[in-house]
């Protein structure tokens, strides 16, 4: 018997130092995060590093039809990867970023986003020397995705939906995000937070409004419950979580119209709640679920009103169709 507690206890502790290797601690300045933890974007002069000529093709999981680029950024002093959703649909930026020589400064706007998805080996501390990437999708905790601007093209007409593409449905993402465990903490200058890898970048959701929507000035922030889009009885979501809008976009259109206990179709990406970061991080370390709001990159095609569609709905489906076998990195 006295083996046999030995043995669990040592499979315990294996378990607990699996754990901790897959963890990784992301220290950020704190004006940084009040500067951006209720607000939907994010600007930046990046310096283009790597990135590939064509986008994913699409199918599921990560062949998403996105194109990333990784670069440097002092507005943000963090390793980072912008991303164009629906790469193919904004042909001016694709023919801008394909002209980029590496260590070319671009303006960038977009949303901001922290996911524990591509961990690395050490922890990241905001404002430390960035080394120069060597990929297009190094080890980052943080990006810019949507890109909503790039060299001054606007790309806002790409949030919509990936044709072809096959996202992860409510019921398996959300029972993910709703457990994923974090340790949250604060001192003067700064808010650290330490989690392990995250997953299930699209999800395809039904969203059903808690509240009213709150106007920021680059977007929309409303509260709400989350189903499965195959079964509209039970929430997936413990309790309301908040959405994110990005103003000019047509989901942002379309949320406009909705109001308490209204349905949307639609789908998303999710991100580290900052707001509600900031209010759980104090001096000593607490363990608890890591925050997470979803940013709206569509709403599916089905829901999408005659005022908030694309006047060009069709041929650009038909285009982005046509090339999503098209390889990428």
């Amino acid at each position: 018997m006295c083996s046999l507690h030995k043995f669990s206890r040592s499979v315990a502790a294996l378990v607990i130092l699996l754990a901790a290797a897959r963890a990784e601690k992301l220290i950020l300045s704190s004006t940084f995060v009040n500067q951006v933890k209720d607000r939907a974007t994010v600007s930046a002069n990046l310096k283009v590093d790597v990135h590939p000529n064509t986008p994913h093709s699409i199918s599921k999981g990560g062949s998403d039809g996105d194109i990333h680029m990784a670069g440097r950024a002092d507005e943000v002093g963090l390793p980072l990867v912008a991303e164009i959703v629906n790469a193919r649909l904004v042909k001016q930026a694709m023919t801008r970023l394909k002209a980029t020589a590496p260590g070319t400064e671009v303006p960038v706007e977009g949303v901001w986003r922290i996911w524990f998805e591509h961990l690395g080996k050490d922890d990241q501390i905001q404002g430390d020397p960035v080394d120069v990437p060597d990929t297009s999708n190094p080890a980052h905790l943080f990006e810019i995705h949507p890109i909503t601007t790039f060299g001054g093209d606007s790309v806002l007409d790409s949030f919509v939906d990936i044709p072809g593409y096959t996202a992860y449905p409510a019921h398996v993402a959300f029972p993910f995000y709703e457990q994923v465990k974090a340790t949250i903490s604060a001192s003067d200058s700064s808010v650290t937070i330490t989690s392990g890898a995250g997953k299930y970048n699209y999800a395809e959701f039904v969203i059903e409004l808690a509240g009213a929507v709150q106007d920021v000035d680059d977007g929309s922030f409303v509260l709400a419950n989350v189903f499965d889009n195959e079964d509209d009885e039970e929430a997936v979501t413990k309790e309301a979580r908040r959405m994110v809008f990005v103003k000019g976009t047509r989901p942002a259109c379309e949320v406009k119209k909705l109001t308490t206990g209204s349905r949307l179709h639609v789908l998303g990406i999710p991100r580290v709640n900052l707001s509600e970061v900031a209010v759980m991080a104090t001096e000593e370390a607490a363990a608890t679920h890591l925050p997470y709001e979803m940013i709206i990159v569509a709403v599916e095609q089905g829901d999408l009103t005659g005022d908030c569609a694309p006047k060009n709905a069709a041929t650009l489906k038909k285009k982005a169709k046509g090339k999503s076998g098209s390889g990428g990195e």
